[in-house]
């Protein structure tokens, strides 16, 4: 569910600007975080930008309208999604974000909006031994599909397990935090953090590329953390791009 309050340590504006801005914790352990800083533009400008062509603006959506989104979300006709951006700030596992970092990559040479400014561990510690992500549980890996996991360990080793995760997550907090007492600089100290540490970014970029993680992240094979991300990206647009989440989903759903 979408939140509307103040998110601590998430944000550097004073609290009462920081609640203006809706969140979600995608991971349900109270450290997650995907909030919506800003956006510009809406389901109307996808139709004006895709009629630009012809000179014509419509000031208001109708259903010839809806029809020309779902048209161009099915043909994929891409380039009237670009003038529609969206600011996010995420906070999420490392792991997760070197998957997210992937999109920047790939979609740079099409997509000039796209943005991503990350914390940096060199500019700031550590300061917390419990800001690392822990599963609530464990899941198998997959025989047929190397990259993918199924189900769920059986809940004796369950338990073993989590007690191994969170004996090693504390050992690398507590390496890093001698290393520093030590007089290393946090550049360097970095280095014994587990891929678990949580780090954040504000990532801009336009509804094509959204569309894309989306796609992509929520599909066959993705990664249950970052696919709870896509979910939670998905409910945080839909009120602004209605008639094309509604679209991209039901055309996504019968691929």
């Amino acid at each position: 569910m979408v939140q509307s309050i103040a998110v601590p340590n998430f944000t550097n504006m004073s609290e009462d600007r920081a609640a203006q801005f809706p969140w979600i914790d995608p991971l349900n352990d109270g450290k997650s975080r995907i909030a919506l800083l800003s956006h510009m533009g809406s389901d109307i400008d996808i139709v004006n930008d895709a009629r630009a062509s012809f000179d014509k603006v419509s000031i208001d959506l109708d259903d010839k309208d809806i029809k020309l989104i779902r048209y161009l979300i099915q043909h994929h006709h891409t380039s009237p999604f670009r003038g529609v951006v969206f600011k996010f700030k995420v906070k999420a596992p490392l792991f997760v974000a070197r998957q997210w970092w992937k999109h920047v990559v790939a979609s740079s040479h099409n997509d000039e909006q796209v943005g991503w400014n990350e914390k940096s561990f060199r500019y700031v510690a550590i300061e917390d031994s419990e800001d690392f992500y822990v599963p609530a549980s464990f899941r198998q890996q997959s025989k047929s599909n190397r990259q993918a996991t199924f189900g769920e360990i059986p809940e004796d080793q369950n338990q073993k397990a989590l007690d191994i995760y969170r004996s090693q997550c504390e050992a690398s907090y507590k390496a890093y935090k001698d290393l520093l007492e030590l007089g290393v600089g946090r550049e360097q100290a970095r280095g014994v953090l587990v891929p678990s540490v949580y780090t954040s970014w504000v990532w801009t970029v336009s509804l094509q590329a959204v569309l894309h993680f989306i796609g992509l992240r929520k599909g066959e094979g993705a990664q249950q953390e970052i696919h709870f991300y896509a979910d939670a990206i998905a409910q945080l647009i839909q009120p602004i791009v209605p008639q094309t989440i509604s679209a991209w989903d039901e055309l996504n759903r019968a691929v």
